[in-house]
């Protein structure tokens, strides 16, 4: 129940700050009639934005700079794994020695 409160106040947080940062909408808001209206409003501006949102993300995730630091990061993460693999082998080895004594 704790994760759902903090989830809603999260999604109630992004939702003020959004309304309070968008001036066309508080101005579209104040001229809804019904409370049904307001809600298909904020549905529209809302999708028309996260289109937004996700093209400028995708142009950024696809940009060189972001993909030299992710290939950095497979490359680190690559040679990690080896290594911590490298050493199991080595604790498997040496525990399979200690019982067989």
């Amino acid at each position: 129940m704790k994760r759902f409160s903090l989830l809603l106040g999260a999604i109630g947080g992004a939702l003020g700050g959004y309304l309070l940062t968008n001036e066309k909408l508080r101005t579209d808001l104040m001229k809804t009639k019904s409370p049904e209206a307001a809600a298909k409003l904020l549905g529209k501006h809302l999708q028309t934005d996260g289109k937004k949102i996700a093209k400028e993300a995708k142009a950024f995730l696809e940009s060189d700079d972001v993909q030299k630091n992710l290939s950095k990061a497979k490359k680190l993460a690559t040679a990690k794994f080896k290594e911590a693999k490298k050493e199991a082998n080595r604790l498997i080895k040496r525990a399979t020695k200690g019982s067989e004594a």
